[in-house]
């Protein structure tokens, strides 16, 4: 189950779980990480006791959960999952996440590329993040564009046309969700209006966790503009409203990632529930 930031995945699978015995797998780079709740739509703890969640709030702020590191522990949840008679539901936003976890990507045992270190220490860093776009524009679109050291881990890993592909050990049905653009804005800018109070209060409470919390909240959307405002440097106003032009643009990326998915049953949110329980 996969679509941009707000389409309303969480609601969808959540329905969907109640139906055909399902049990969730979070995709969702951010949500691993314990403490970014709001900014990530994390589900709340009364949907996490409706419905089984796995892999979320599994990582301290400055753990490193790699693609690979990921990928171990999805195959490891999804085999749990069917051994126990349920249905695994893979959901997030991530592509390279939804991608690992699917066994479509092979990224384990990847070694530092020592051609590409070379051409990074000479490289700037506009020049490092336009070459992870290029190869990798879902992915490179969660980064922050000072992020060098994971836009490097990118690069060395190629482009998803160079991947080397691993055959799944079980059958999937892939689900898009969408939206109109329109009423897609519209829903990410109301969200955005809603949720900015809290995002700022649990901002605030990331500070003591440290440097490392600190560093992830300045590269994840939502957290920086927040961490902007407590320090001064943005308006309250001002900085919702780059929460909502920064998210607009990362769903746009997003719809550009999974138009090019194959296979894909796309769906608008409040279809489908039904006809999908009859699918699996």
């Amino acid at each position: 189950m996969f679509g941009p930031t707000a389409v309303g995945k969480s609601a969808f699978c959540l329905a969907l779980a109640k139906e055909i015995g399902g049990e969730i797998v979070n995709a969702d780079a951010v949500q691993l990480y314990r403490g970014f709740d709001i900014g990530s739509a994390k589900p709340s703890c009364a949907e996490r006791e409706r419905v089984a969640h796995h892999l979320v709030d599994v990582a301290d702020p400055g753990m490193d959960v790699t693609v690979a590191t990921y990928q171990m522990l999805a195959e490891a949840a999804i085999g749990e999952i069917e051994r126990r008679g349920r249905v695994p539901i893979v959901s997030g936003g991530s592509g390279l996440y939804v991608r690992a976890a699917l066994g479509e990507w092979d990224t384990f045992g990847r070694p530092p590329d020592p051609m590409v270190r070379q051409w990074v220490e000479s490289a700037s860093l506009d020049e490092v993040y336009a070459r992870a776009l290029a190869l990798a524009p879902g992915a490179a679109a969660r980064l922050s564009p000072q992020d060098r050291p994971r836009l490097v881990r990118l690069i060395e890993r190629g482009s998803e046309r160079h991947q080397t592909a691993r055959l799944p050990s079980w059958e999937y049905i892939k689900i898009g969700l969408y939206l109109p653009r329109e009423e897609l804005y519209a829903r990410i800018d109301a969200r955005a209006l809603t949720l900015w109070p809290h995002l700022v209060t649990e901002t605030r409470r990331l500070l003591p966790w440290g440097p490392a919390a600190v560093a992830m909240a300045e590269r994840t959307i939502g957290y920086r503009e927040a961490l902007r405002h407590l320090r001064g440097e943005l308006g309250p106003d001002e900085a919702l409203r780059e929460v909502q032009t920064r998210t607009r643009r990362f769903a746009k990326r997003q719809l550009t990632w999974w138009r090019r998915e194959p296979n894909t049953i796309w769906l608008r949110p409040e279809e489908g529930v039904r006809l999908l329980q009859g699918i699996v």
